[in-house]
């Protein structure tokens, strides 16, 4: 090759490597400020998030050969990649907290007829959780042990080792869409409430299309959609805020990822207990789309500060497309207030 030929090949492979860099910072600035507010963004948003990395299998090895100078960068890339647009978690707790527990939680979308109330009794006996709450549960008996005090509304399941005092229901009609019930602890009324809120698939299912890739003429469909997401979880976080009880625990079946603006704007004044005391990445949803899987963490489970997280972690795979979401809690004695500020 002529040295011309040299020179145009490394300014090629160079451009490669600041294009893919600029592509990159670019698809994450339109799934975190754009996504659940316009359509395309919210596609990037849930959709999987490891394909950025593929261009990384061509780069890296001609960046060896003709741009050396460029593997800082495409390594700087992988890392924005891994860490902040997949969601991996670097908690300042330990793996194992040293800090004593008073409540463990669960929550669980168990897809119906996917995980048998024999199955979920065995779990909750196997992490041995004071507090779980169910979602998607099929119109059918879902019985459990005696010991259990039990709330069921809808499709959602909420239970206890402690005494349910008082529940309350909201519905997005004509489903149920929470439940807040008050239990009597040995450290006094906690505000427990199971929420299941709107997945964003069934915007997205509107606007792609097998053989268009994008149907163009669902778009305003899909923004009303998008648009009902908000005005649902803004319900239901006044509907939680409304009641009187200081400490309180928000669990479910968010279907929402902690970049999403919906996320950030109403939710995040909560603690959520994988993000302050978790590890990795914690994913709880996995979707497939023909050979290709990718997952998303869009289970939480969130508290006031009252109630402070001192562990969380992942359950196993008992058969639904989520996994149960485990949370260790401590009653802080001394509390200035009750968190959640004003969305």
């Amino acid at each position: 090759m002529t040295s011309s030929g040299i020179r145009v090949l490394k300014l090629f492979v160079s451009l490669s490597v600041y294009a893919y860099a600029l592509a990159v910072v670019g698809v994450y600035a339109l799934m975190y400020f754009s996504g659940d507010r316009w359509w395309f963004g919210t596609v990037l948003l849930y959709g999987p998030r490891w394909i950025y990395f593929f261009p990384l299998v061509v780069l890296v090895p001609l960046a060896l050969l003709w741009y050396r100078r460029g593997l800082w960068m495409l390594a700087v890339v992988a890392l924005v990649i891994a860490w902040p647009m997949m969601g991996f978690n670097l908690t300042k707790s330990p793996l194992v907290s040293s800090e004593p527990a008073d409540l463990r939680v669960l929550t669980y979308n168990i897809k119906r007829w996917e995980v048998t109330a024999d199955e979920f009794a065995g779990l909750l006996d196997e992490v041995q959780a004071d507090l779980a709450v169910v979602q998607e549960i099929a119109p059918r008996r879902f019985n459990l042990p005696p010991q259990w005090h039990v709330k069921r509304a809808g499709e959602s399941l909420l239970v206890s080792r402690y005494p349910i005092v008082r529940c309350d229901i909201s519905k997005r009609e004509p489903q149920v869409n929470g439940i807040y019930c008050v239990l009597e602890t040995p450290r006094g009324p906690l505000g427990f409430a199971c929420v299941d809120i709107l997945t964003p698939r069934r915007a997205l299912d509107k606007v792609l299309d097998e053989t268009t890739i994008f149907d163009l003429s669902q778009i305003e469909a899909t923004q009303k959609m998008i648009e009902d997401r908000w005005y649902e979880s803004s319900g239901l976080y006044a509907w939680i805020a409304s009641f009187p009880e200081e400490n309180k625990i928000i669990a479910g079946d968010f279907n929402l990822t902690v970049d999403s603006p919906i996320y950030r704007r109403i939710w995040s004044s909560y603690a959520n207990a994988f993000g302050r005391s978790g590890f990795g990445y914690g994913y709880t949803k996995f979707t497939k789309i023909n050979r290709f899987r990718y997952s998303a963490r869009i289970d939480h489970i969130l508290s006031t500060p009252g109630v402070k997280p001192v562990r969380a972690w992942v359950g196993p795979d008992l058969g639904s497309d989520h996994y149960p979401l485990i949370a260790e809690f401590r009653f802080v004695d001394s509390v200035a207030s009750t968190g959640g500020g004003t969305p």
